[in-house]
């Protein structure tokens, strides 16, 4: 859907909620009401959905190595945390298309709340199999607050869409510093209640959910995609699921073009950012430094999603997703070089690395709303995610694999030449969209 460019005081929309039905008329002023009601509730409840993300993520590894016995397999907390990530986006997506953005991010919120309960059952009894079906749980949250970036985009204006998401983004900031920040003071609460230090973590990351899905489920009135005309009852379309949508996806040039973006800026982000602590380890670097870089990396990804937001809207999502490729490029580069881990290079290498990282997932995700049908929206922004999350978890696995047969230079060049693919697919698209004229770059 796209909102007029002159302004009426009132205006139909060309879509119905269910067959038969009367079209809906809005005014622009109702529009506006409720896109900024939508910003505050995805604001408050990205908060708590990254929060709980960020707090679980300090122990998962930990917990899994006290399960195991060993820290050789500790990276599968990730994988199970990615496969519930991967499959729920698709899923919720498509229950997203039928019911709306609220039912879905709150089925969301609970599944991941329900996540943390079990996780903290099974690792409090070091049973493996409870411990990995909560992570998997939790994946499924983290899969729905994914998804809550699109919601930011349902009613907004062609011209600050970008900006929506960016929004969204940057609220993750205060949950990822917030989060492992309260470790200790759950660890603390947790052995009060006569578990591990390690375990209660996960009880305040259970708690933060319910207060995510809380927020989402009483603010989000009404919801957005509804009122956008977005749902769809149409069970053909529902049913055909992931490889109808991917299909129409990559049936569009500047869908296929915000897929690989996504992708890209994804799976290079994760597998140097992994390896990232280990590298710095092996040269002698302090815990607290490694820790300040990396949050010098999350200072990239999230804190400035705003000023990928504006350069999306203002210059066009191609020129934003051309950006994260030269960035991304910057950053791997500089961590390549990086080969004795002198803190002169991690550091901006691993906040390019994050800001790369922004400036792809903000343009691509706004270049994919816009560019398939209304209809199909939901579900190819599920489709993609699906992809993009198997890409992270392919690159954090393939991550340990390269870094240790080959070098953090190796897996840093393999970061270039992944980011490369980026920017010419950018250029080309810049190129064959203006007929080999000088580019523009108005959105």
């Amino acid at each position: 859907m796209k909102w007029p460019d002159n302004r009426a005081e009132t205006y139909t929309l060309a879509v119905s909620l269910k067959s038969g039905s009367e079209p809906i008329v809005i005014t622009e002023s109702y529009r506006r009401q409720v896109q900024s009601r939508t910003l505050a509730v995805l604001f408050a409840s990205s908060i708590f959905g990254r929060a709980a993300m960020s707090i679980g993520f300090v122990v998962s590894a930990l917990l899994m190595a006290d399960i195991l016995g060993s820290s050789t397999w500790a990276g599968a907390s990730t994988a199970a945390i990615t496969i519930g990530t991967a499959f729920s986006a698709s899923a919720l997506a498509g229950y997203m298309a039928r019911k709306g953005r609220r039912p879905g991010l709150v089925l969301g919120y609970l599944a991941a709340a329900l996540g943390g309960a079990v996780a903290v059952f099974g690792s409090s009894r070091l049973a493996l199999v409870p411990y990995l079906v909560g992570l998997v749980l939790i994946g499924v949250g983290q899969g729905g607050t994914n998804l809550s970036r699109y919601a930011a985009a349902d009613l907004a204006e062609p011209s600050a869409r970008s900006k929506a998401i960016s929004y969204v983004v940057f609220a993750s900031t205060v949950g990822a510093v917030g989060g492992p920040a309260l470790a200790g003071i759950a660890g603390d609460v947790g052995e009060r209640f006569g578990y591990d230090e390690l375990v209660g973590p996960f009880g305040f990351a259970s708690v933060f959910f319910v207060i995510g899905g809380l927020v989402v489920w009483l603010g989000l009135r009404p919801d957005p995609l509804v009122v956008s005309g977005g749902t769809t009852v149409d069970e053909t379309k529902v049913k055909a699921g992931f490889f109808r949508s991917l299909s129409i996806i990559w049936a569009n040039p500047s869908a296929r073009l915000a897929l690989i973006g996504l992708v890209v800026s994804q799976a290079v982000m994760v597998m140097v950012m992994a390896m990232t602590p280990l590298h710095m380890k092996e040269h002698g670097h302090s815990v607290g430094v490694v820790g300040w870089v990396l949050s010098a990396h999350t200072a990239g990804m999230f804190a400035f999603a705003p000023l990928a937001g504006w350069v999306s809207d203002r210059f066009g999502r191609v020129i934003g997703i051309l950006i994260a490729g030269v960035v991304l490029m910057a950053a791997t580069a500089m961590t390549a070089l990086a080969g004795e881990a002198p803190a002169l290079l991690m550091f901006p290498g691993l906040y390019l690395l994050g800001l790369g990282w922004s400036f792809g997932m903000v343009a691509s995700s706004a270049l994919l709303t816009e560019s398939v049908p209304i209809d199909d929206q939901v579900s190819a922004q599920g489709a993609a995610d699906f992809v993009t999350s198997f890409a992270s978890g392919g690159g954090a696995l393939g991550s340990g694999l390269v870094f240790t047969m080959a070098g953090f230079h190796v897996l840093s060049g393999i970061g270039i030449a992944a980011s490369g693919v980026v920017l010419v697919a950018a250029f080309s698209h810049l190129r064959i969209r203006s007929g080999g004229q000088p580019i523009p770059v108005a959105p």
